[in-house]
């Protein structure tokens, strides 16, 4: 936990109730160990596409498809998110959810590496959402530039990785090589001349930052 269990606590105590088929998918998240978003992650993706009135959306890392549903209901119905992830199971898990809430019309799962994918898009996007493999978040980077047109917004969870980034000392779940690949990460985003942002402690840390030109 990044927050104290108060905090957390309390914060979950305001959360509405889940509908349905994303109670469903939060179970199945946690009964398989599967790394889903935080409902608080979850509630500030929505939140940021709303603000934005994003249309195009691409995220690195679909799980089965929690972070991609709140998304997708932010956007219009002419909205498209494109999502990468390389697990069959996981993706097809995603695509019955994301069917049975009424979104998947606005979404295009791609089972690909998104470093193999990303150059392929055409266009630019409002808004990009990076979950993937947390040692690839650079070269995600690298690729997502060249998508992200002015006022775009870049969104990165898990930039605090349980706290040990800020503590810089391993949990057993995190190895120095994943801290200090997240530090550089964090500080190369923040330093970017063409971009505004700042790093939250919401969830396991979310990284949000705007495209200025």
């Amino acid at each position: 936990m990044i927050v104290t269990e108060a905090v957390s606590s309390y914060l979950a105590g305001l959360r509405p109730e889940p509908d349905p088929v994303l109670s469903e998918m939060e179970a199945h998240g946690a009964r398989e160990d599967i790394p889903i978003v935080l409902p608080e992650t979850g509630q500030l993706l929505a939140l940021l596409a709303t603000t934005r009135r994003a249309r195009r959306v691409v995220e690195i890392g679909t799980a089965i498809g929690v972070s991609t549903l709140y998304l997708a209901r932010s956007l219009p119905s002419d909205g498209t998110i494109v999502s990468f992830d390389i697990d069959r199971r996981r993706q097809a898990a995603a695509r019955d959810y994301l069917d049975r809430a009424g979104v998947l019309d606005r979404v295009d799962l791609r089972l690909e590496d998104a470093r193999l994918g990303l150059p392929q898009l055409q266009g630019s996007f409002d808004l990009a959402f990076v979950d993937g493999v947390k040692t690839q978040y650079q070269e995600y980077l690298d690729l997502l530039l060249p998508l992200l047109g002015e006022r775009a917004l870049l969104v990165v969870d898990n930039v605090l990785l349980r706290g040990t980034v800020a503590e810089g000392r391993s949990d057993g779940a995190w190895n120095d090589e994943h801290i200090a690949n997240a530090r550089a990460f964090n500080e190369r985003v923040l330093s970017l001349a063409e971009f505004e942002g700042t790093a939250l402690p919401v969830g396991d840390g979310v990284l949000v930052a705007v495209r200025r030109t």
